[in-house]
């Protein structure tokens, strides 16, 4: 079957058996663009989260359910989700990052208790001596 220029009309058989869309292809108007999706607070601080670990957990599995995770609590809203369900997100979310940061490899540092660890060890030391 040959293809259909511009100025020709579609007859009945082309209509028959290729479909009433395919008769009409060349002629069909392109689909609306839709804009970019922003991303909602909770999607950009896990994002921010998972470029300080390596490119290999970057591209886990439990970075790609972090980030779907951290999309339906932007979305909470629209989708339709309670705050009691949304509870429960926020854990697992919590739970998942954690999961992430202790497969990391090196040692996890800076919080307070490190400081605060080490200046008990000093001050043990200096009693010691």
């Amino acid at each position: 079957m040959r293809a259909m220029t511009a100025d020709e009309q579609p007859s009945e058989l082309d209509r028959l058996a290729l479909g009433p869309d395919a008769a009409y292809a060349a002629r069909a108007p392109r689909p609306p663009r839709t804009p970019p999706r922003r991303k909602g607070d909770a999607e950009a601080a896990a994002l921010r989260d998972l470029r300080v670990l390596p490119p290999a957990l970057r591209r886990s599995a439990l970075a790609v359910s972090i980030l779907i995770l951290a999309r339906d609590l932007d979305e909470a809203a629209a989708l339709g989700i309670s705050y009691r369900d949304k509870t429960g997100m926020h854990r697992e979310l919590r739970q998942h990052l954690n999961d992430l940061a202790d497969r990391a490899p090196g040692e996890r540092t800076g919080d307070s208790t490190d400081a605060a660890r080490a200046a008990r060890e000093t001050r043990l030391r200096l009693v010691a001596e």
